[in-house]
């Protein structure tokens, strides 16, 4: 199973939670989505979440959230997710947070990676990544993939993040 849930939509508001709703105020951020699937949801974004490229989320932009799997959710309408990441995704785009074994297949065998010597690989603070990136937790951004099971993309750009599972 994935670690981690994307919940991808077109950003509708982004309030910054105040006193009383968070421990420290102004630290995060709420975001309404609008998704195909769930329809409106409620995303929690922290401060310390990691934000793909340092890019500021607007309204209007669409975004892929990553929450944890087995994290625990209120059952409150509409849903209120607690996200770890966030990559701006815009049309066309998809974005992936999950382990990747030696194969660079992800957990659920549903996409295999196949990077080229134009995909941009580094770690979160944007240093290159030089070392070998199979059973690591990765953020991988894609514009196509195969039909096949598992698909086969060439990612555009993978985020190792060095932590091993």
């Amino acid at each position: 199973m994935t670690p981690y849930l994307p919940i991808v939509g077109i950003i509708e508001e982004i309030d910054y939670l105040p006193e009383g709703m968070s421990r420290i105020p102004g630290c995060m951020t709420l975001y309404t989505l609008v998704t195909e699937d769930q329809g409106t949801v409620h995303v929690l974004l922290p401060a310390g979440a990691y934000v793909l490229n340092l890019r500021p989320l607007q309204t209007g932009d669409r975004a892929t959230f990553f929450a944890p799997a087995n994290a625990p959710m209120p059952l409150i309408y509409p849903p209120r997710y607690q996200a770890a990441a966030a990559a701006y995704t815009p049309n066309g785009v998809t974005a992936v947070l999950d382990v990747f074994d030696e194969e660079l297949t992800n957990t659920e065998n549903t996409l295999m990676l196949t990077p080229d010597r134009n995909t941009l690989i580094t770690l979160p603070n944007g240093q290159p990544f030089a070392g070998s990136p199979e059973g690591r937790l990765m953020m991988v951004l894609y514009t196509a993939s195969t039909r096949s099971i598992p698909a086969r993309a060439v990612p555009e750009q993978i985020v190792v993040f060095c932590v091993r599972t």
